[in-house]
């Protein structure tokens, strides 16, 4: 059964594992942030080199939405999440969590649009994989999620 633990203090633990989240948060924003100005700039894709019929014939059309999904998640929210890690805000961990299925979703959708596929994909899906799993074990250590 779950249990969730509304009252959460404003400053919380922050163990060891956490840090292995937060490297994760800042390598991927670091390579999110110049990306999705790319792609929101110049929706064709061509100043990356990605051509613009792996999307054109997509529920997109173009690559801006997913250039802005790229700067608002994966990019301003990992930034936000590594700020929250920094202040021990109680809220950290439902970031990571959040951030690292938003992630998952994000290289799903990629895989299934995109006709060829890239160690980096298999990289971004590995780490949104590893955000969850710390997200889980925070939450437990802390007390805010009760599932075993």
């Amino acid at each position: 059964m779950i249990s969730w633990h509304l009252a959460a203090p404003s400053r919380i633990e922050r163990p060891w594992f956490v840090w292995i989240g937060a490297a994760l948060a800042a390598v991927t924003a670091l390579g999110a942030l110049p990306v999705s100005v790319s792609l929101i700039s110049d929706p064709s894709g061509a100043g990356i080199g990605l051509p613009n019929s792996w999307i054109s014939n997509s529920i997109f059309g173009s690559y801006f939405v997913p250039g802005l999904y790229l700067l608002l998640m994966n990019g301003v929210g990992m930034i936000g999440l590594i700020v929250l890690i920094l202040a021990r805000h109680w809220t950290a961990p439902w970031w990571m969590g959040t951030l690292g299925v938003g992630l998952i979703i994000w290289i799903l959708v990629q895989l299934a649009i995109m006709p060829e596929t890239s160690w980096l994909q298999w990289f971004f899906l590995f780490s949104g994989l590893v955000l969850g799993f710390v997200a889980l074990f925070w939450l437990r250590r802390t007390g805010q999620l009760k599932l075993w």
